[in-house]
């Protein structure tokens, strides 16, 4: 039963619902990977045909299980119950196929490679049992010839350690490994090799390491938050009253920020949760967290300094152990 079937089969009957993943929606429209773009698309058509997702399409990690099902009243977010970014939501991840060359290949044949794709590196494998067995750089090339190595086999010149990653691999840490090791290939889950990524790879898609570990706390935080406001079972009514500037509000996730703040503020929302924190202690500090986001946001030259950095680290962790909280009580 394809998308497209299970869609016009709710619309028939509004009671029932089916089981679908990121990878089977974006396919069904004829791409490989999600996009920003996509994901309004998919959200929008839905929501037309007075349809929702249980989970966040462009957040879930690419082969999770959402519910497709018709809407419901209550306002809900679309955050799915990990709200990680993961490796699989970068393009390199699954557009960058790796290159191999075997270790018994000529040096010569790894060069034009190289020169060709306009790689730095290419890994090594061992056809003879299909083992990736290291890789071959301009780096190790030259360290090699600099030490009169006389072969003209890859093997004479190749680096005998290469890190791999899996797609589900949380991105700030694979973020932390790219940037140790300059680059990593990517496993699917089929034991195979899906991407290659690079530090290059990563620059591209964010201007620094530093503000783009900033912007993926924030994103973090933010769907964190949804995911606890999720808790309040808030009416589609209720939840207007926080919009902003005239917004139009279907969900949560249609609220700003700082509409996220005010209803913290609310005594009789913080006590359904049953977390024994002070309230007021709570709201300092997601305002704090409030002010960071702006500075993030706006771009401002001079970063936010490593305190405010790990003052966001903080509450993901701080909210980590909420949410933890939450689902076992």
């Amino acid at each position: 039963m394809t998308y497209t079937d299970k869609i016009e089969a709710i619309k028939k009957d509004r009671n029932i619902s089916f089981m679908v993943t990121p990878w089977e929606i974006t396919n069904s429209y004829g791409y490989c990977r999600r996009s920003w773009g996509l994901a309004e698309q998919v959200n929008r058509e839905l929501d037309a045909d007075g349809l929702e997702l249980s989970g966040d399409f462009y957040h879930a990690w690419f082969y999770a299980e959402l519910t497709l099902q018709s809407k419901k009243d209550i306002a809900t977010t679309r955050v799915t119950t990990n709200p990680v970014k993961r490796v699989d939501s970068l393009a390199a991840a699954t557009l960058n196929k790796p290159v191999f060359v075997d270790k018994n290949d000529s040096l010569l044949h790894a060069i034009t490679l190289m020169q060709q794709h306009g790689f730095s590196q290419l890994p090594v494998i061992d056809k003879e049992d299909n083992r990736l067995c290291g890789y071959i750089s301009w780096k190790t090339i030259g360290i090699s010839l600099w030490h009169d190595k006389k072969g003209d086999k890859v093997s004479d010149y190749m680096e005998n350690n290469i890190t791999s990653i899996r797609l589900d691999t949380p991105l700030l840490e694979a973020i932390r490994i790219i940037s140790s090791k300059k680059f990593v290939l990517v496993s699917n889950n089929d034991e195979g090799y899906s991407g290659f990524i690079a530090a290059s790879d990563i620059a591209s898609e964010f201007f620094s390491i530093t503000q783009a570990e900033a912007f993926l706390l924030l994103e973090q935080i933010e769907l964190q938050i949804r995911m606890i406001i999720n808790r309040f079972g808030l009416s589609k009514k209720e939840l207007k009253q926080y919009s902003q500037g005239g917004r139009e509000v279907e969900s949560i996730d249609d609220l700003t920020f700082g509409a996220y703040c005010k209803i913290f503020k609310e005594p009789q929302y913080w006590g359904k949760l049953g977390y024994k924190n002070e309230h007021e202690d709570f709201n300092n500090y997601l305002d704090d967290i409030r002010l960071i986001r702006n500075r993030v946001m706006h771009f401002e030259p001079e970063g936010i300094g490593r305190q405010k950095m790990q003052s966001l680290r903080n509450m993901t962790r701080y909210l980590s152990e909420i949410i933890d909280y939450l689902n076992n009580n």
